[in-house]
């Protein structure tokens, strides 16, 4: 979670130059906002995926409306950090998601787009923002764990969905691939078998972090048990010692 947060939401109190340490601020400042339509642009992205096509149109604009916010957050924090280069080398991934969308604004790679890979990059740039927002407000590991699992498994069902929709033998509905998300992101547990190379790269993926999850928490568990030990260790010394 430590280097997660030094990409996704650098402390102000380590930034190295004091326009830097302005930037880190403004990131602060603009978190509640930004996470705020973090979570509106996730919830467009899944539902543009099953929304009829009257209103895709509608949907279509408001995303970009969103994307064009968080491109201008990106562009005003880089020209106030002062250091455009080593700000976008610290945060390259919001770069590249920020990026895709441009392609398809501009109806250009219509070949990426018969082959899904747009539609699969707004799910993971939605899904990324989501996280990093999320590591920004959320102080407690068990917290961040949570409520990344839970962004984890959306974006996961979504991807799923995007990849395979259409394909002989696979999920037929949003809602089908989301459960299979959730108990994979969980439990690693395989509820269906995706029928495409991609979907079963998903699901290693998403089973390895249900082993990397349950690592954490076993590890979180086991420090609080120590500290609570030592704790009440601590408390029968002091009742057991008679000097005043």
């Amino acid at each position: 979670m430590d280097e997660a947060a030094t990409t996704l939401d650098p402390d102000p109190d380590d930034e190295p130059t004091h326009r830097e340490w302005l930037a880190a601020v403004l990131e602060r400042r603009l978190d509640v906002p930004m996470a705020v339509l973090a979570v509106v642009w996730a919830a467009l992205v899944a539902y543009e995926l099953i929304a009829p096509d009257g209103i895709r149109t509608e949907l279509t604009v408001a995303g970009n409306v969103i994307w064009g916010i968080f491109g201008l957050e990106f562009v005003t924090k880089m020209v106030v950090s002062g250091h455009p280069l080593r700000f976008l080398r610290r945060r390259w991934p919001s770069l590249l998601f920020l990026v895709l969308p441009v392609l398809r604004i501009l109806r250009v790679a219509r070949a990426l787009r018969l082959v899904r890979v747009l539609p699969a990059a707004r799910v993971v740039g939605s899904s990324y923002r989501a996280v990093g927002t999320a590591s920004g407000l959320l102080t407690g590991r068990l917290q961040f764990l949570g409520v990344t699992t839970a962004i984890v498994a959306l974006g996961g069902g979504q991807l799923l969905y995007v990849i395979e929709r259409g394909r002989e033998g696979a999920l037929t509905s949003l809602g089908d691939a989301l459960f299979w998300s959730a108990n994979l992101a969980i439990s690693s547990s395989m509820v269906y078998e995706p029928v495409t190379l991609a979907g079963r790269l998903l699901a290693l993926v998403l089973s390895v972090y249900a082993l990397v999850v349950f690592a954490s928490l076993a590890g979180t568990l086991g420090a609080f048990f120590v500290e609570f030990r030592q704790e009440r260790a601590a408390v029968e010394a002091d009742e057991g010692d008679p000097s005043p």
